[in-house]
């Protein structure tokens, strides 16, 4: 059954970056008898103010929340070993407000540092006039036909856990590179909707940014390999056309489940041309440029927080024998963007007259 849904309704309701994408015009009624799909777009209302107080609207701007809001967010998964472990639900009961981008879920387990949840009531699905369900997948971005990995240089950038300064490396990155006369795309593969990396890419100066929720998917928690594979292409595709160089972020540390999947992938690793590794200690350093090795993918550069610790620094670069870069090497070491670039595989290199100038 759908229930008609006024469009003024929908235009006072706060929007949620996961559902930036998505055009509301088609938006007909309230579905309420189908159980919920990660992607499937909802109406809810805000019952209880927890963890997260604010929504991430489509604009970027982080709206204070009230209770008793209408939002339209996304149901999806999550994984972030610092907030929520949560999962989309078998029905439209209340749940949790899991990610300030506009994640509907409920949770199984939090940090003891996270605070409960935002509760929410979902008031329905979104439904067209046919009474089909609203979902991200809708407005995916089209699939590049065909995907030459020699055409543009892939920096994939992976780290220890969260928090240990993958996107801060993925802006420098950026910087260095347009300093160097590069022009530049950013991509998010995997990880919870959200716009803060993405801003953060921006912010920096990238050419052109894409992430996941561009793909269609709210979060990429529990994608089989296949899904996972074809998501790095079609964002790799669409970015590196007009690129000289991509940057790739995979979400939260090397064990996540889906970072490692991609990283283990022979798919995957023939985009990869160079990795840069963010930590946050000298262990972690040297346990993650093991794991990486294993896989035939060798670090070109150890960044993130312990580039901080010219002490922490110079004990992870003695183990590992990977240069350490800090911020302000990222701006001003001319051999920067050199130690960026180097090859992840001792196989024949695949730069073009742009990249080889740098190295």
């Amino acid at each position: 059954m759908v229930n008609k849904l006024h469009s003024q309704r929908l235009n006072d309701a706060k929007r949620a970056y996961v559902t930036r994408r998505a055009s509301l015009r088609v938006a007909h009624g309230l579905c309420n008898t189908f159980a919920p799909r990660p992607g499937d777009l909802c109406l809810a209302r805000v019952e209880r103010l927890g963890h997260h107080k604010r929504l991430e609207l489509v604009s970027g701007r982080r709206s204070r929340l009230f209770i008793g809001d209408e939002i339209i967010v996304t149901y999806g998964h999550r994984y972030a070993s610092d907030q929520f472990h949560s999962y989309v639900p078998g029905n439209l009961d209340a749940c949790d407000l899991v990610a300030a981008g506009g994640i509907a879920s409920k949770i199984s387990a939090k940090h003891d540092r996270a605070h409960n949840p935002t509760v929410i009531k979902p008031l329905g699905l979104l439904c067209d006039k046919t009474g089909n369900v609203l979902n991200l997948r809708q407005w995916a971005i089209p699939a590049v036909a065909t995907i030459n990995p020699s055409r543009t240089h892939m920096i994939a950038v992976v780290g220890s856990g969260m928090n240990a300064g993958k996107t801060t490396t993925v802006s420098s990155i950026i910087r260095t590179a347009k300093k160097n006369g590069l022009k530049v795309a950013a991509i998010k593969i995997t990880g919870t909707g959200a716009g803060g990396d993405m801003w953060h890419y921006t912010d920096a100066g990238v050419d052109a940014a894409f992430d996941f929720t561009d793909a269609g998917y709210a979060s990429t928690v529990d994608l089989s390999k296949d899904e996972l594979e074809k998501l790095a292409l079609d964002l790799y595709g669409i970015a590196s056309g007009s690129a000289d160089i991509v940057v790739a972020e995979l979400a939260d540390g090397l064990f996540q489940a889906e970072t490692a999947t991609l990283l283990a992938s022979p798919v995957f690793q023939d985009l990869v041309n160079s990795i840069a590794f963010a930590t946050s200690d000298p262990m972690a350093a040297y346990a993650g440029v093991q794991y990486l090795r294993a896989l035939r993918l060798n670090p070109a550069i150890i960044s993130g927080a312990i580039s901080a610790s010219p002490l922490a620094s110079a004990e992870a670069q003695k183990v590992t024998s990977v240069p350490i870069l800090t911020l302000s090497q990222f701006e001003n070491d001319e051999r920067a963007m050199g130690m960026i670039l180097r090859a992840a595989r001792e196989t024949p290199e695949r730069f073009d007259a742009r990249i080889t100038a740098h190295i």
